[in-house]
């Protein structure tokens, strides 16, 4: 029998001994791949496979639960980026990935980072803490202010409940600044002062950061309370040069959507 003492989950010893004795094929797993392995790694093999499937499907169960009741009877103005690892074959996309990355090759290791409109903090802790010495977050809506509290708490991340328009950030405090997927919420003239709110908080050599839908082509909003949104990567370029001279940008043309990324130097 295997040593389980430290399985964090609460589960019988017989049905680890049940799961233990599965045949490896129902897990699609074939003896070529089991070949060479002392009976304790097949054991374990199995029930880490066993494990994996229920947490796949629950995943997918919370997942459609929790969308229908934020997203079935109203739109929300927050995302819930849980679904993109409960359900990461439905929600977990290119463009999702471009803007973490778009993010983390400008932010220097033991850096500070200030997240505007960061929702649920989602990215905040699973990456951006993870090499910064110190990431601040500020969101508006009480909903995803106080999921990022309860579910994405870190020593290294303070939270605030606020409005970026108002929120005066500390000058030259950070090596990066950014706003993902928030920007088109905002009118032309609030979009200016967010940008030059973000320049005032750079450090010098700094970077600001972000990402947005291009607007369809149609001309329909892809969210009703979005208010401005940019056609290309040309119009976003000319928005940000009112404010930077060093604009880096590029897009991502995806089955549903085209994505617009930018980087800002200042």
């Amino acid at each position: 029998m295997s040593d389980w003492s430290k399985l964090s989950l609460e589960v019988s010893e017989q049905a680890l001994r049940d799961i233990e004795k599965m045949d490896h094929r129902l897990f699609n797993i074939d003896d070529e791949e089991i070949s060479g392995k002392n009976e304790q790694q097949i054991r374990e093999m199995i029930v880490g496979e066993y494990f994996a499937r229920v947490a796949a499907y629950a995943g997918k169960v919370a997942s459609s639960f929790l969308f229908r009741s934020q997203w079935s009877h109203e739109p929300a103005e927050w995302f819930d980026h849980r679904h993109h690892f409960l359900y990461p074959e439905k929600f977990m996309t290119d463009y999702t990935i471009l803007s973490l990355s778009n993010v983390l090759e400008k932010l220097p290791l033991n850096g500070t980072i200030l997240d505007l409109c960061s929702g649920d903090g989602w990215a905040d802790y699973h990456f951006y803490r993870k090499r910064a010495s110190r990431v601040t977050c500020v969101e508006l809506n009480e909903a995803g202010y106080k999921t990022a509290l309860r579910l994405h708490g870190a020593d290294n991340i303070e939270y605030r409940h606020g409005d970026v328009l108002t929120f005066e950030p500390e000058r030259d405090a950070y090596d990066v600044v950014l706003i993902r997927g928030a920007i088109e919420h905002f009118s032309r003239e609030d979009q200016q002062l967010l940008f030059n709110k973000a320049y005032g908080a750079l450090k010098p050599g700094g970077w600001f950061c972000g990402d947005t839908p291009a607007a369809n082509q149609s001309g329909e909003k892809h969210l009703h309370f979005h208010i401005n949104e940019w056609r290309d990567e040309a119009e976003m370029r000319s928005e940000l040069s009112q404010v930077f001279h060093i604009v880096e940008t590029k897009s991502l043309k995806s089955q549903s959507l085209t994505t617009l990324y930018w980087q800002c130097g200042k």
